[in-house]
């Protein structure tokens, strides 16, 4: 047979069993990654599990109508509008979505029918989330009058804080403090309403009780790094930066703190750390062009006598807080 017959037969014969040629290729689809190759099978989720996922990446869940709890309740109270603990149960369900306002209406209507903790709490809760707190505060200081509790006494206290009033807040978490000596959940926010007014001897002594009674807290490590960078102490911050957090992120947080205080070539020494620890760590990357322009338009800013109000950014929520963001309910 022909040489070139034969070469030429191969070739068609290699056509017809070779698999299909296919692309290869990593695709995303509603969080469930999956990936294309010659030699592996395509694993993806069934046509109704992919419709669920893309239906919710959409926002098509609807609480009011899609979770039965709420349908219950609603329906409970309809039938008996002086239900107080309906009220108080179908405010949660709301306040756990984010639906302030409906949840503000059902702690409000609670609390007309029994005068509980729990009612002026939620309102005082979805009142500040709400940007409201200034609205909440003369009914919380009432209930105080006739039912005072650390409890209640830390929320006003959180209140006063939010509408801008770090006196009074400063007034009411002492209350708290006062009332619970043994929470450190009281001797934290007092520690972070002194760190906000400057009043940095007596936060950091608050805040060092507050770890006292609860080594582990990393929200109270935090504000206590924050106090001891404003004071210069750059090792000590860091080491309270470091405690639930790694290496990077601390350094990214002291940063924040310097960058805020001025001090601009410190604070991008401390991105510099942040980024040969970790190369593509976006809040220190984002903090790092910010230094750079603050430091590049310091002296036309100092000339017309202030600096900018540009929001720094800080490490994701997943990663660790803001450590100029540190207070707890």
């Amino acid at each position: 047979m022909d040489a070139r017959l034969v070469t030429r037969l191969a070739f068609v014969i290699a056509l017809l069993v070779s698999p299909a040629c296919v692309r290869q290729k990593t695709v995303q689809d509603f969080g469930l990654p999956h990936s294309v190759t010659n030699n592996a099978a395509v694993s993806t989720p069934d046509a109704s599990l992919r419709a669920t996922l893309k239906q919710q990446t959409k926002g098509a869940f609807n609480p009011l109508v899609d979770d039965a709890r709420i349908r219950t309740l609603q329906s409970r109270l309809s039938t008996n509008t002086t239900d107080s603990v309906g009220h108080l149960e179908l405010a949660a369900l709301y306040e756990g979505y984010r639906l302030h306002t409906d949840a503000l209406e059902e702690y409000t209507r609670a609390y007309e029918l029994n005068r509980t903790e729990r009612a002026i709490l939620g309102i005082a809760r979805c009142d500040q989330a709400l940007n409201l707190a200034w609205r909440a505060i003369p009914l919380l200081e009432q209930f105080l009058q006739e039912s005072p509790s650390a409890v209640s006494w830390n929320a006003l206290g959180r209140l006063h804080d939010a509408s801008g009033d770090l006196a009074a807040g400063e007034r009411a978490l002492r209350e708290a403090v006062a009332a619970d000596w043994s929470s450190d959940q009281w001797h934290n926010n007092l520690g972070y309403n002194l760190l906000r007014q400057d009043k940095l001897d007596a936060a950091e002594e608050e805040l060092r009780r507050s770890l006292e009674i609860k080594p582990q807290s990393v929200t109270a490590h935090n504000n206590l790094g924050t106090v001891l960078a404003r004071r210069g102490n750059l090792e000590a911050a860091l080491e309270e930066f470091r405690f639930g957090a790694d290496a990077a992120t601390a350094h990214n947080n002291l940063a924040v703190v310097l960058m805020e205080a001025g001090k601009y070539a410190e604070s991008r020494n401390q991105l510099v750390k942040a980024l040969g620890m970790r190369r593509n760590f976006a809040p220190a990357l984002s903090n790092f062009k910010l230094v750079q322009e603050r430091m590049r338009d310091r002296v036309e800013l100092e000339r017309a006598g202030r600096l900018p109000q540009t929001k720094v950014r800080v490490a994701s929520a997943g990663q660790q807080a803001s450590p100029l963001e540190q207070e707890e309910q």
